[in-house]
């Protein structure tokens, strides 16, 4: 289940932060967070892999609500990137341990930054299905990376200081950004 999943990975990220990235091995890790090695590597595949397995369920997730979403694209977009945050910091402890084991190891930020990429995919898919005739090529691209950009700034305000209403913010922040990009998905210009 997603749950178990979620909860397996914050105890990996609390283990590996406790304990080192680099000098802990895989097994080790299976064997705190109680599970054998063969389970592990069915479940998460590598150490990288349970660091980021949030990200996996955010991505589904949010996959999931744009294509089932009965709202209007600034809606869909504004709800579906809010959850992906509530997913991401639903462990406060354990979304700032893996902040700073990813700020401790190169590794793990490029593995980061293919994980952006994958938002922006996700969202820009979503963008080219709905986008109207005579939309800009650009439109899409721009304003997935634009959704991504705002999510992140939102979540390092509260990873960094503890600023529980750059959460609350993200929604209004985002909804004034789809607003740029309304004419072209479906919005009022």
């Amino acid at each position: 289940s997603r749950q178990a999943v979620a909860e397996s990975a914050a105890a990996a990220v609390r283990y590996l932060s406790m304990h080192g990235f680099e000098n802990t091995t895989v097994g080790e890790l299976a064997d705190a967070i109680g599970m054998s090695r063969s389970t592990f590597f069915r479940r998460f595949g590598s150490k990288e892999d349970a660091i980021f397995a949030d990200h996996d369920l955010a991505l589904a997730r949010l996959e999931e609500l744009l294509s089932e979403s009965e709202l209007g694209p600034s809606g869909a977009l504004t709800y579906g990137t809010v959850e992906v945050l509530h997913i991401l910091v639903r462990d406060p402890e354990a979304a700032r341990l893996r902040w700073e084991l990813l700020r401790q190891n190169p590794a793990l930020r490029e593995r980061e930054l293919v994980i952006t990429h994958r938002y922006e995919r996700v969202f820009a898919e979503y963008l080219g299905r709905i986008a109207l005739p005579g939309t800009p090529s650009w439109a899409p691209v721009a304003l997935a990376a634009g959704l991504v950009a705002v999510h992140n700034s939102a979540l390092r305000r509260w990873l960094r200081h503890s600023d529980y209403q750059a959460l609350g913010a993200l929604e209004g922040e985002l909804r004034e950004l789809t607003e740029r990009f309304a004419p072209w998905f479906g919005g009022e210009a």
